[in-house]
């Protein structure tokens, strides 16, 4: 993954770039963040079809997170620009789940490898795993089980910040003769856990700003704020859908209408 990191930072910037710029009600925010999106979708895309073109049957998980990851995207920069396909929730649950297993496997074996070594950093190990398992809880569950989705995520976000600071004091973990601290470990894992959990801080951070009212949301002038409104509504899983629509999707639709009438 090493070969991908400057495009990851570069991405990353973009992503905080887009997302100020959206807030400070600059319409072209909202792009950058559609455009931040679509670039992760490929990057994944890209490392899956090098991955598969090894010949070996090995990278089983490897091949499965890049894919996952690849549809996740791409869900999210059709969102960003109001773009939805029937049953898209169920694609989108349906690629969470399969990365909620492949964390789970790699906690578990995470823990077995690293217990027998030294039971501190494999239980620090634990503790980032589980809360990328939980934080894809949290996502995953948004539509469907709503009152499960806000724990998880606090859950997960808790967890993050145990591991982050005990790391920061125990720098000093001895394994196989040498000193590591939880942070150095993971850093060097060969897999997309320090992306997903920096995405996952960014978007907590956000969502915990935005709630406390100490930054605004984002902004987009395409639609009406109250289309927004019915959004988050939405996003949020306080609305089950009618007849398979949202409420901000008849919205879109009527609002479509009406302005097509009027050119």
């Amino acid at each position: 993954m090493g070969r991908y990191n400057i495009i990851y930072y570069l991405l990353f910037f973009l992503l905080i770039m887009g997302a100020f710029a959206s807030m400070a009600q600059n319409d072209y925010g909202i792009n950058i963040l559609g455009f931040v999106a679509a670039s992760f979708s490929l990057l994944f895309s890209i490392q899956f079809i090098r991955l598969y073109q090894k010949s070996d049957n090995a990278g089983l998980y490897d091949k499965l997170e890049l894919i996952s990851l690849a549809i996740l995207a791409a869900i999210l920069t059709m969102r960003v620009f109001y773009i939805r396909f029937q049953f898209v929730e169920i694609a989108f649950g349906v690629a969470g789940i399969v990365l909620i297993v492949i964390y789970v496997m790699k906690l578990i074996q995470a823990w077995k490898s690293i217990r027998p070594r030294n039971k501190l950093l494999a239980f620090l190990i634990v503790m980032f795993y589980g809360s990328i398992v939980l934080y894809l809880t949290s996502m995953v569950t948004v539509p469907f089980f709503p009152q499960l989705a806000e724990p998880s995520g606090g859950i997960a976000f808790a967890m993050l910040i145990g591991f982050v600071v005990v790391s920061i004091i125990r720098k000093d973990i001895e394994l196989d003769g040498e000193k590591v601290s939880g942070i150095n470990y993971v850093t060097k894992l060969r897999n997309r856990s320090i992306v997903l959990v920096t995405l996952f801080a960014l978007f907590t951070a956000y969502m915990g700003l935005t709630k406390v009212g100490a930054i605004p949301h984002l902004y987009s002038d395409q639609y009406p704020q109250a289309y927004f409104e019915l959004v988050r509504e939405a996003e949020t899983g306080n609305e089950k859908p009618v007849n398979g629509k949202y409420k901000h999707e008849e919205f879109k639709e009527m609002y479509d209408q009406f302005v097509n009438r009027n050119k």
